[in-house]
């Protein structure tokens, strides 16, 4: 059988973090940052490349992304949906399974507090210290973000059989 290679994707329009699992075990997450490109249209498209790069690079035969949501601001909600739609995009041309996890499933999986009384800071401090007690790395939101997915996947799976 062929090797199981999981990405997994916090995706955003400035900051998007990426983990790569083969196997269900750790390989290594990268940060792609254009958060000083203020144009919206070149950040997309350097964001949608940078992505597509390191899904080449990964080869990946499963993806799971988070779901967009609807934000306060619907603007930002368009351009996280093409983000997808690129994600989406390359994996119809490479024979890879492509999925969304919604923020409240991936963290029920590794018993983080949420609710309504959970503020997004106290979210994100979970996520960081997920890692770090689990991987021991420092990280940024969004690398652990995409570890975390990841590790929620790998987890939901392993429960299942």
């Amino acid at each position: 059988m062929d090797d199981i290679k999981l990405v997994s994707i916090d995706g955003s329009t400035q900051k998007t973090g990426i983990a790569y699992f083969c196997n269900g075990k750790y390989v290594e997450h990268i940060l792609l940052d254009f958060s000083k490109d203020k144009n919206m249209e070149n950040r997309f498209e350097s964001m949608s490349k940078e992505i597509w790069k390191k899904l080449d690079d990964y080869r990946p035969n499963i993806i799971y992304i988070e779901e967009t949501y609807m934000a306060n601001n619907p603007q930002t909600s368009k351009i996280l949906t093409r983000l997808q739609g690129v994600i989406y995009a390359w994996c119809i041309n490479n024979a890879c399974e492509f999925n969304t996890i919604r923020p409240t499933s991936w963290r029920k999986q590794l018993n983080f507090q949420q609710g309504k009384n959970v503020k997004r800071e106290q979210l994100k401090k979970q996520s960081l210290q997920y890692v770090l007690d689990n991987y021991g790395l420092e990280v940024t939101d969004d690398e652990s973000d995409a570890i975390c997915i990841a590790d929620a996947v790998i987890k939901m799976f392993i429960e299942e059989k």
